[in-house]
C-alpha cells in the first residue's frame, strides 16, 4: 500500500503593502524553497502466529492498521514578518510575527489561484477531487467525503477579502493531536477557485499540541492517489496568509 509520508516544514514569508495604492493582502508563496526536515510513515506490524492441529477447527478475531493510499500529511512551524515596502522588495519598515496567525494553502494547481473567486468547495468540486484521487466514497473509508464534512464547525477566516465561515456549507475536518480526535486546533477546510481546483486550507495554530506530542503551527493533509501501485508523486504549491 502507498505509504503516508509526513513531512516537517519550516516556512518564512513576508507580506508586502505597495506604496502605489491600497492593495488587499492575498496569500503569498513562501520566501524560500520548501526543504523537508523529516519524513516517516506508520509502521507495519510483524506477523502473529497460532498453532495448527490436524482435525481442529479454530475461531479467532484479528485487528490490523492499513496505511492510507489517499492522503499525504504535512506539519511544521511558521515564521514571518509583516512588511511595508515597494515593488522592488525594498523594506520601508517591518514587524516580526512571533506567533503568526492565518492560513496555509496547498493546491495542485500550477498557476496562482484566483483568490478573489475562492469559495468553499462544492459537492461537484468534491466529486471531481475523488475521481482525481481514485476513490469511491461508497467503498473507500478514507475518501474525501468520508474525511471532510459540511457539518464541521471552524473559526471564520478571510482569503484576502473573501470571508469563509461555517455557515457556507464548507467541507472541513480537524487533524488529531496527541490525544487523538479533537475539534479545537488544526482545522482544515476545502476551498476551490474559479477553475474548480481544490485548495486545501489549514488554519494556523501557533505552538498547538500536535499529533506527535510536540507543538506545531500547522498540520494539514492533501489528497494523493497511491492506489493500484501508483507511486508517482503529485506536486503541491503552497501559499501562506499571515496576520
Amino acid at each position: 500500500m502507498r505509504e503516508l509520508r509526513i513531512l516537517g516544514i519550516l516556512f518564512l514569508v513576508a507580506l508586502t503593502v505597495s506604496a502605489a495604492g491600497l492593495v488587499l493582502a492575498e496569500p503569498t508563496g513562501p520566501t524560500a524553497a520548501i526543504t523537508p526536515l523529516s519524513s516517516s510513515r506508520f509502521g507495519v506490524d510483524s506477523a502473529q502466529t497460532t498453532n495448527a492441529f490436524a482435525g481442529n477447527v479454530t475461531e479467532f478475531n484479528l485487528n490490523a492498521n492499513s496505511i492510507t493510499q489517499t492522503w499525504q500529511g504535512y506539519f511544521g512551524n511558521i515564521t514571518g514578518k509583516i512588511v511595508l515596502g515597494n515593488a522592488n522588495n525594498d523594506t520601508f519598515y517591518d514587524w516580526t510575527l512571533t506567533a503568526p496567525q492565518g492560513e496555509i494553502y496547498a493546491t495542485r494547481l500550477a498557476t496562482i489561484p484566483t483568490w478573489s473567486s475562492v469559495a468553499c468547495a462544492s459537492a461537484t468540486n468534491i466529486s471531481a477531487e475523488e475521481t482525481a484521487l481514485g476513490v469511491d466514497p461508497a467503498v473507500d473509508k478514507d475518501s474525501v467525503n468520508n474525511t471532510f464534512f459540511n457539518t464541521t464547525s471552524f473559526n471564520t477566516f478571510y482569503v484576502g477579502s473573501v470571508e469563509i465561515n461555517p455557515t457556507q456549507n464548507c467541507y472541513a475536518t480537524y487533524m488529531y493531536n496527541s490525544t487523538g480526535a479533537q475539534a479545537v486546533d488544526f482545522a482544515e477546510v476545502l476551498l476551490a477557485d474559479v477553475s474548480g481546483s481544490i485548495v486545501y486550507t489549514g488554519l494556523i495554530e501557533p505552538d498547538a499540541m500536535g499529533f506527535d506530542g510536540s507543538t506545531h503551527d500547522f498540520q494539514i493533509i492533501v489528497g494523493e492517489d497511491g492506489h493500484d501501485g501508483n507511486t508517482a508523486p503529485s506536486v503541491y504549491y503552497f501559499y501562506l496568509e499571515l496576520e
